[in-house]
């Protein structure tokens, strides 16, 4: 018998399986970092009695959606029938006695849905075999269909389980969960941490991730199903509610730490939160609309247009700009909108500290401290309208941009207001003043390359 190496820095060392008895518990010396787990076999019929009993929830609320589609989940079945070993299910005993799933989800929900007749994703749907590449002929057949000898086949066969017990410390519980997630698809941060921490806080998350505005900004329908949703909404509380300037890396265990201290959060401090997030994301759809956490590309020597990544969320820009929010009311960044959304676009396009900040080694503390302390300090400069000589307002560049697209540099076409600046046609260095007698429109790129050639 070996003992689990609870060092959560060490090697990643386990046990033998088969030196475990059923019947042994495995303790570990240190209280204050104690795991207590049992090795234990089902078959898929106990497994399946337990559930309809209630005894064991194969998706509890904190757990991810069913994501294998019924190809994978047929060949789950076909390895059964091929006596190809499964691996370990990783089950958790609740205060009750219950039993819900840490990892093997997917696994269980296959085996069971099939015996039951129904696909885990689709109650609505018959499980039928499907994609199987070695027993062809048991594709679009139903459990019904299957032979005796085949169905006893699948409800005898034995899963070994290992059980983390009720009387385990769950202050080290993720970094166990994420040692033992061996799955097929493995558990992601968000799921481990939604597993680990569950309570009002993770209550909150959850409804939080359902937000529509939310949605429709980060656009991205795995990122919900899979629970990062809940991730970036705790990274941003995380971040606004200790402020930058208490961050400490990794983003993971900075976000495990906010998660860790207010588990069991008021309902005072609940509402506190959900109201931060719903004021932010809703300023953010109101200035950067469907841009929102997304970088804007600069123009090249080959292609003087700029351009949004659309596809991709900037999770250092989405810090920022949710964050940016939180010390305004809604009265002082509507009416800066478009300037605010213009600063930001220079910033990513001209200022070389503040797009390594957000490119290069994100989650280092000193750039984390970097672009938070530029971008707070350009919203305060637009917001207390400090005076900025040297740079045109927003209306300007908006009339000199309805008035003639053309850049006067290149004498091509700006395809979007984002990509436009304006230039002080008698420099400004040189007495040039900043009105709009003096100011002509050009792009970004064309723009900046003048400079750097002066």
């Amino acid at each position: 018998m070996k003992e689990l190496n609870n060092d959560i820095n060490g090697v990643d060392e386990y046990y033998d399986e088969e030196e475990l008895s059923d019947d042994e518990i495995i303790v570990t010396d240190d209280i204050e970092r104690k795991i207590i787990w049992q090795p234990k076999d089902f078959t898929i019929r106990e497994l399946q009695t337990m559930k309809l009993d209630n005894e064991l929830d194969l998706q509890p609320d904190y757990q991810r959606n069913f994501v294998i589609d019924k190809p994978k989940a047929s060949r789950l079945i076909e390895s059964i029938l091929m006596d190809v070993p499964i691996p370990v299910i990783y089950l958790a005993e609740e205060k009750d006695g219950n039993y819900s799933v840490i990892d093997g989800q997917q696994r269980l929900a296959s085996f069971i849905g099939f015996v039951e007749g129904v696909f885990p994703d689709d109650k609505k749907s018959d499980f039928k075999l499907t994609g199987l590449r070695i027993l062809r002929e048991l594709n679009k057949k139903k459990f019904s269909d299957l032979d005796k000898k085949q169905q006893n086949k699948i409800k005898t066969t034995t899963l070994h389980s290992i059980i983390i017990k009720k009387e385990s410390n769950e202050d080290i519980k993720f970094e166990i969960f994420e040692r033992l997630n061996t799955g097929a698809i493995k558990l992601n941060e968000d799921e481990i941490r939604n597993s680990v921490y569950r309570g009002p806080y993770i209550e909150l998350l959850n409804e939080l991730a359902d937000n529509k505005i939310f949605h429709s900004l980060v656009r991205k329908d795995n990122f919900k199903r899979r629970m990062i949703y809940r991730g970036m909404i705790l990274r941003f509380i995380a971040l606004s509610e200790k402020s930058y300037m208490n961050y400490k890396p990794s983003i993971k265990q900075f976000c495990n730490k906010e998660l860790r201290d207010n588990r069991f959060l008021t309902k005072e401090k609940s509402d506190e939160y959900k109201k931060r997030f719903e004021h932010c994301i809703e300023l953010c759809r109101t200035v950067f609309g469907e841009n929102s956490f997304r970088r804007f590309l600069p123009g090249t020597e080959s292609d003087f247009n700029g351009k949004w990544t659309t596809s991709r969320i900037n999770m250092a820009l989405y810090d920022i700009q949710m964050c940016g929010f939180a010390v305004y009311e809604k009265n002082q960044i509507v009416p800066n909108s478009d300037e605010i959304r213009d600063k930001l676009i220079h910033l990513m396009t001209n200022d070389e500290d503040f797009i390594r900040s957000i490119e290069i080694q994100t989650s280092d503390k000193e750039q984390v401290s970097k672009r938070f302390k530029i971008w707070f300090d350009t919203l305060d400069s637009i917001v207390s309208h400090k005076k900025q000589e040297r740079n045109f307002p927003y209306q300007i560049k908006e009339e000199l941009y309805k008035k003639d697209k053309k850049c006067k540099l290149c004498n091509q076409d700006i395809l979007m207001i984002e990509d436009s600046e304006v230039d002080h046609i008698i420099p400004f260095s040189k007495g040039g003043k900043t009105e709009i007698k003096n100011a002509q429109i050009t792009h970004r790129y064309c723009n900046r390359r003048k400079n750097n050639s002066v």
